[in-house]
This record gives structure tokens, C-alpha cells and sequence, in this order.
């Protein structure tokens, strides 16, 4: 080449800019990235974080059932996060059970006791479906590797028993107490509504009673209420409740009536049955519910000790309870109103009714109403309270017990009011849940057994603790 060229060539400047062109695109793409790929990386980690929420959720209600816990906690991933989009967020790997505890802040795979589930989702090599970048990849031309994203997030879940743990007086609606009465062991007092109490009154909240409702504003006593209602103060607690039975009400009702079956969510309904129901000896079988159509005046004294009746009623015919009578070891379903039972005892019994009231408030009805001087349960004057004995009542609609009604370790479960009135001869060992309001008048102890009521089912209460 002759020098004259040479030097042509080394004075042309076309292209020069091609070089800067290529620097400042690759520079745009990557601050565009920034926005773009750091945007989709925080949302996948928000699906990632609410995928760890569910499916630790949903393996703690498995346990104590480790297996089902993992089982159900990988099922949820792949609900949430469809692996054909996603790959496999959640591994068996990283589901663990083990105990939270919530003092220290600190879970403990295999620790005891077994109360928690701890998962970690990924988008990561680790699971072999990192979160690729769209833009950010270009930086590769520089040797940096945003290529992809690593995400990963965990959550753990646990169960808890709430301040409230066992129950005594429950309503979604108000808890309304009149005057003289004493509450001790363990028991509570909750209206998610609020609790309305007149005065001397007795609150043992040293021996762990409590008076809850969802705002302490909703409290409604007299301008003098804290003096005259001794332990009161001690015992009140602000929090969500709710009474968690009633929900459970047609899932009763369907597993007394057909004690063999399961239900819908795959649960025997055996859990439903009392221990004193009989089985057959050879299949171990409940034995057939005998239906009995209420055509009269239905003679109850007749009714075979271990056995489930279901009463078929015509509209507005009523069931009566003997007076003056005992009896024990009998389940009762009735389609009708249920009432009666004066100078009678009942031990070991379910009274049940599905019958509601007309109108726009159907369960206002007392569909379930005791006369006076009848005896629910076995007397247990000692907290500890003897086990057996007990008397279990639903309702689709509202119970109502008349004056000088006595009542030991009864469960009372009601979609509509339970009404308590004056001279309950010493309720003791009662658990009361209402889907309205809970009245209770004067001179009665109110309090817990030490093992709970007969027929009593506990609410499993979950949480997110991290």
C-alpha cells in the first residue's frame, strides 16, 4: 500500500461511532433491564413468598401425620406455581416439620413438640429453574453473570392454642351476665360482639379464667362495673374468636345420623359418635339408627340404651321429654322442636333438633327448651370432674333452660341464642357455643372440668410464624 493511502486510511473516520454505538446500546439494555428484570425477579419472589405461605399452612394442618404434612405442602406448590412455567419451586427436600418455638423465635427440625412446618420455595439452579433475565443478559458480552436470577424465600407455620383455649361461654354474637354469679377453672367468657355484665360478679382469672371480646370498647358494664365485679379487671383479654362448633353443627348432625359413613372431607364420622353407642360384635359396625316417625305423643322411657334415634316430625309437631324420669346411653336426632323434661335426669344422652323457626329470623327459635328442675349430666362439684356422664345439645336454632334447671357437664352447641335463666341449680362443667347471643342470669358457678366436657371437639388453630 502506498504511503498516500495509508494515510487516507488512517484519516477516515466513517464508523468511528459504531464502536461507542454498540457501548451505550449494551448500556441502555442493561439500565433498561434494571427496570424490567428487577421488577420480574420481586415478583416471583411475592409468588414464591405467598407459595411458601400456603404450603407451610396447609402441611401444619396435616399433623401429626408427617408424611401427609410434606404431601400436602408440595400439593400446594404446584397449585400455586404450575411447574411446566415455573419448574418444581418446592422440593420434599425443603419441607421440614419440627417445633417453633415462639419464646426464642426458633424452629427446630424433628424437635418436639411436633408443631410446625418450615418450607423453602426456590427459583435457583438449586432446583434447576433459575429465573432467567431478559435485558440483563447482555452484560454477558462483559463477562458478568446476570444471566439469571436465584430466588429463594421460606416460610414457617405453626399451631397455637389462642388465649381462649378450651371454651366455657361463646358467642358470635354478646355474652350478656347478669348479677351473682362465679366464674373459676379455666373457664371463658367470649362475645365476639361484645359482654355485657351487671354486677357482683366473681372472676377467678388466677385460676385462668377469661372475659374476651374482639374490642375491649365493646365491654358494657355500670360506671362502678371494675369494683363491683371482683377479678373482672384481671380477667379481660382483647382478640378474634369465633365459635367454631357452630360451623361444625351439619357435619354433627350427618355423622350421628349415619355413624358408619365418612364425610365429605374424607373424616370418619365415628369421631362425632359417644362411646356408649353400641357396635356390632362381629363387624364392629355401629348398629343401624333406628327412624321413628313422631305420629303421637312418642313414649321416649321405651328408647333401648346405645342406640341413635332419628324423630321424622310432621311441620310444627314437637317432641316431648318425659318428666320425672332417667335416662342415659340414648342419642336423639329429631326434624321438630324438642321440650320438656321437668323433675327429669339425662346422663349420656345427645338431644339434637334441625328444625328452625319461620320468618327473617329462623334461628331466634328455641327449638331445644328444658323445663324446669331438669337434670343435664352428672353432678361434679369437684373441678376435676368426673369423666362420662355428660349431655350433649344442638341446635339449628336456639336452647333455652327454665329456672331451677341443673346443669353438669353439658355442651350446648346453637346456631341462634342460649339462654340460661335464673336459679341454674349450680352450672358447673358447661361449655356453651352460640351462633348469636349467650344470656345468663343469676347465682350460678360457672367453670371448666379438668378434661373437658363430654363430646367437646377442639379447634386446631394455625398461624404464619414467619
Amino acid at each position: 500500500m502506498s504511503s498516500t493511502r495509508f494515510n487516507k486510511f488512517l484519516r477516515d473516520e466513517s464508523g468511528g461511532y459504531t464502536i461507542w454505538s454498540l457501548i451505550w446500546f449494551s448500556l441502555y439494555v442493561a439500565m433498561g433491564g434494571l427496570a424490567v428484570d428487577i421488577t420480574d425477579a420481586y415478583r416471583n419472589q411475592t409468588l414464591l413468598q405467598a407459595t411458601a405461605d400456603a404450603s407451610a399452612l396447609a402441611g401444619v394442618m396435616s399433623l401429626p401425620d408427617e408424611t401427609d404434612a410434606v404431601a400436602r405442602a408440595l400439593a400446594y406448590a404446584t397449585d400455586n406455581m404450575n411447574p411446566s412455567i415455573n419448574g418444581n419451586v418446592l422440593k420434599a427436600a425443603d419441607v421440614f416439620t419440627g417445633n417453633w418455638d415462639r419464646a426464642t423465635v426458633t424452629f427446630t427440625p424433628g424437635g418436639t413438640p411436633l408443631n410446625a412446618v418450615r418450607v423453602i420455595t426456590r427459583r435457583a439452579d438449586a432446583n434447576q429453574n433459575p429465573l432467567a433475565t431478559n435485558f440483563l443478559r447482555i452484560l454477558g458480552l462483559w463477562g458478568l453473570p446476570f444471566d439469571r436470577w436465584n430466588i429463594s424465600v421460606e416460610a414457617i407455620a405453626e399451631t397455637y392454642v389462642p388465649y381462649c383455649a378450651r371454651d366455657g361461654l361463646i358467642a358470635n354474637g354478646i355474652v350478656k351476665i347478669s348479677s351473682n354469679n362465679d366464674f373459676v377453672h379455666e373457664i371463658c367468657i367470649y362475645g365476639r360482639e361484645g359482654v355485657t355484665i351487671r354486677q357482683n360478679n366473681f372472676f377467678d382469672y388466677l385460676d385462668g379464667v377469661t372475659v374476651g371480646m374482639s374490642d375491649l370498647a365493646d365491654l358494657d358494664i355500670a360506671a362502678n362495673g371494675m369494683e363491683k365485679n371482683d377479678g373482672l379487671a384481671g380477667a379481660l383479654r382483647e382478640g378474634e374468636l369465633w365459635a367454631y362448633e357452630v360451623e361444625l353443627l351439619p357435619a354433627i348432625v350427618a355423622g350421628l345420623l349415619n355413624p358408619n359413613g365418612v364425610s365429605s372431607d374424607g373424616d370418619a364420622n365415628a369421631v362425632y359418635v359417644p362411646d356408649y353407642i353400641k357396635t356390632d360384635p362381629y363387624t364392629g359396625d355401629y348398629l343401624p339408627v333406628m327412624t321413628v316417625p313422631l305420629t303421637g305423643q312418642l313414649d321416649l322411657t321405651t328408647a333401648e340404651e346405645g342406640r341413635i334415634y332419628h324423630v321424622t316430625c310432621p311441620a310444627n309437631k314437637l317432641l316431648s321429654l318425659p318428666s320425672g324420669v332417667s335416662m342415659q346411653n340414648v342419642v336423639i336426632v329429631a326434624d321438630c322442636q324438642i321440650s320438656g323434661g321437668s323433675g327429669s335426669t339425662f346422663t349420656n344422652m345427645v338431644l339434637a333438633s334441625t328444625a328452625t323457626g319461620n320468618g327473617a329470623n329462623p334461628y331466634d327459635k328455641a327449638v331445644v327448651s328444658l323445663a324446669a328442675n331438669a337434670v343435664l349430666g352428672k353432678a361434679d362439684e369437684d373441678p376435676l370432674c368426673d369423666p362420662g356422664g355428660g349431655v350433649l345439645i344442638y341446635s339449628y336454632a336456639s336452647v333455652h333452660t327454665a329456672a331451677g334447671t341443673i346443669i353438669n357437664g353439658t355442651r350446648i352447641v346453637a346456631r341462634g341464642d342460649v339462654d340460661l335463666t335464673a336459679a341454674n341449680n349450680g352450672v358447673f362443667g358447661v361449655s356453651v357455643q352460640a351462633g348469636q347471643d349467650i344470656s345468663l342470669t343469676s347465682n350460678n358457678l360457672m367453670g371448666l372440668c379438668a378434661d373437658g366436657v363430654d363430646g367437646e371437639v377442639y379447634a386446631r388453630w394455625y398461624r404464619l410464624a414467619r
